[in-house]
Parts: C-alpha cells; sequence; structure tokens
C-alpha cells in the first residue's frame, strides 16, 4: 500500500522514512542482529571442531571410541569409512554421535549418548547396533540402512526423510528385519519433503507422517486427532498457509534489519509452502531490488500480479524493475497502471516522472 493509503503490517515499504525517529528508535540494531548472528557461527564452529571424529576407517578396519578419547560434552562423529566397523564402547559418555559419508559399515552404540540423539546422513549399506537405550534416531539421504536394537525397548523413535530402505530389527524379537519406508508412505501435500517417525505403539511398530503444527512444533495427524478431536484436527491439518505466514513475518523483521539476503531466504521458504502468496511475492521483489537483482524483482512482481492483478505494490516495483533495466517505456506504463489503481499514489507520481524524462531523453540521444 502506497503512502496515501493504510499500510499493511505485512507489506514492506518501498523506501525508509526520511525522519522517521519513532520507527528508528523502535528498530532493532544492525548491530545487535549482526552480534548475535556472528555469535552462534562461531558456537557452532566450536561445536564442530570439538568433535570426536573416526574417519576413513576402511578395508575391513576396526576402530574404537574409549572413555579416554571421547568425554560427555563432545559428539562422536564417524564419517567417511568404509566396509568397516566402529564401535563406540559401554564406558563412553557422549554429547551426541553423528554417522556421515559412510558405506557398507557396521556402527556400534554401546556407550552412553546422553542428548539420546543420533543423525545419521548420506550413508549407503550401513547397519547401527544399539547396545544400549537411544532416545532418537535421524536418517536423511541414505540407502539401505539398518537399525538393530539389543532388546525393543531401546528404541525411543526413528525419524527419516529422503532415504530409501530403511528397517529396524531386534535381538529380543528374532531376527527378521521390518521395512520401514514403502511407495505409500507420502499421501497429500508434497510442498514440504516428506519427513517420518517410526516409533511403538500399543505394543506395535508404526510408521506416521510427520507434520507441523502452526506454532512449527512436529507432530502427526493421529496425534492431532487424539488431542484435538476430529472436527478441529481437520481445521488443523493443512497448517502451511498459517506457517508461510510465520515465515513471512521473519522476512520482514530480516528486512526491517537491512538483512534484504537473509529476508530473500525467508520469503522463499514462505512460497515454498504458499506459492500464492502475494505479499511474499512482492516483499521479496523489494528486497531483490534492494540488492539489485532487478531480473528476479520483476519476475516476483509479475508473479504476484498473475496471482492479484490490482495489487498497487505489485505493480509500482515491476515498474521499479523494468526502469532499473531500463525499459523506461515499459516502466512508464507500470507507473501509469499504479495510479490507476491509487490515483493519489505520490511516489508513483515521481517515479512516472522520472521515467517519462528517460523515455525522452532516450528519443533525443537516439535523434541526434
Amino acid at each position: 500500500v502506497e503512502p496515501s493509503r493504510r499500510r499493511r503490517s505485512d507489506d514492506m515499504p518501498d523506501a525508509a522514512p526520511a525522519n522517521d525517529a519513532e520507527t528508528r528508535s523502535n528498530a532493532p540494531a544492525n548491530g545487535d542482529k549482526t552480534t548475535e548472528t556472528i555469535a552462534i557461527a562461531r558456537a557452532l564452529a566450536r561445536e564442530k571442531a570439538s568433535r570426536f571424529v573416526v574417519g576413513d576407517v576402511v578395508d575391513g578396519s576396526h576402530a574404537r571410541v574409549r572413555a579416554s578419547d571421547c568425554d560427555a560434552k563432545r559428539a562422536i562423529h564417524v564419517v567417511g569409512c568404509k566396509d568397516s566397523r566402529v564401535t563406540i564402547d559401554a564406558s563412553v559418555e557422549c554429547a551426541k554421535v553423528f554417522v556421515e559419508r559412510c558405506e557398507g559399515c557396521e556402527i556400534v552404540v554401546a556407550g552412553r549418548v546422553l542428548s539420546e540423539h543420533l543423525e545419521i546422513w548420506d550413508c549407503v549399506r550401513c547397519e547401527v547396533r544399539y547396545e544400549s537405550a537411544l532416545g532418537t534416531t535421524q536418517i536423511d539421504q541414505c540407502r539401505g540402512v539398518r537399525l538393530k536394537y539389543a532388546v525393543r525397548a531401546f528404541m525411543g523413535a526413528v525419524v527419516f526423510a529422503t532415504s530409501v530402505g530403511v528397517d529396524v530389527a531386534f535381538g529380543d524379537f528374532g531376527s527378521d528385519a521390518q521395512r520401514l519406508d514403502s511407495e505409500d508412505l507420502a499421501p497429500g501435500d508434497h510442498r514440504e519433503i516428506p519427513q517420518f517417525i517410526t516409533r511403538v505403539i500399543d505394543g506395535d511398530l508404526l510408521t506416521e507422517r510427520l507434520i507441523r503444527g502452526k506454532d512449527e512444533y512436529p507432530t502427526t495427524e493421529r496425534e492431532l486427532r487424539d488431542s484435538l478431536g476430529d472436527a478441529l484436527a481437520a481445521e488443523h491439518l493443512d497448517t502451511a498457509p498459517a506457517r508461510a505466514e510465520l515465515r513471512k513475518d521473519k522476512g520482514n523483521a530480516a528486512f526491517k534489519d537491512g538483512n534484504y539476503s537473509q529476508a530473500v531466504l525467508h520469503y522463499t521458504e514462505a512460497l515454498d509452502l504458499d506459492a500464492s502468496h502475494v505479499v511474499a511475492l512482492c516483499n521479496r521483489a523489494q528486497c531483490f531490488l534492494k540488492l539489485g537483482e532487478h531480473d528476479k524483482a520483476l519476475a516476483d512482481a509479475d508473479a504476484a500480479l498473475s496471482v492479484k492483478p490490482d495489487y498497487v505494490k505489485a505493480h509500482f516495483r515491476r515498474g521499479l524493475a523494468l526502469h532499473a533495466l531500463k525499459r523506461f517505456t515499459d516502466a512508464v506504463l507500470a507507473f501509469e497502471r499504479t495510479l490507476s489503481i491509487d490515483p493519489k499514489n505520490i511516489q508513483a507520481k515521481d517515479a512516472l516522472r522520472v521515467a517519462e524524462y528517460a523515455v525522452d531523453k532516450a528519443r533525443r540521444a537516439s535523434r541526434s
């Protein structure tokens, strides 16, 4: 909405007010945000650097992690191993276990994992043997992974996505393995990568698709129906639009902080959930204008107009993108269209005068 109209809270301004002291005083400081981001990045880097790495164990070798190798504050990272075995001794206490890019390996977890969390990704033909209880195993981008628990009581939850050939077996229930993934597990909404969770429910293994509530908290349709009842659950099953709003709001916050690249990421996440979200499209177009990516800004403005043809801000930002691309005649038409919808739009009037001058200048130059 342009200056002549009341601005909606979800629309980003096309230009910051020149003398808006109140806005400046209430806005988060860019420096504070940057400091926080740097602090988080450094903390993550320190955590990764502190891991005890078991790497490149190959060709039938056996690597053993002992208590003297790792303390309770450090994670164990098994990476790049092939056709080998890695054992985490029963005497070990560690923060977490990561298994990455391994092939044909057996990982034995006998120690205590304090976070009760193991992550395995980008692995092929691997088996993880649990000699102690573990709360959650997360599997991503794997092919042919078996989780073998000494007893079924050791299994908490298995969460997996983008993986095939995932199965589990239990030492106290015979040697047969039960496959968790199948072709019929991902019906319905594909605006996000399907993610599944397997747990023991009422004595049996149950695999369900994870959905995200409006508050982003992961749950399942069964649990939603149990807690809300069928009628209310039906209203909450498709949470993508509400969650798109949350991501759009994050984009708005990043924009106001002047972090346009981060805002683009948030708006893109919103659009992954709701491709017709005109505000996210138009606000992302404004970010692209700020970043000098004028072709992308034009594409987003056009996409917004395909959903809402009379969207004033989309017409105006389309004009700005066209002007930046030196398509001055087209920019004039876009600003005229803006004014046909909002005749009192001061910014569009100013932009139209500038574009008309550019057209006139180009014509004079072509004659000389």
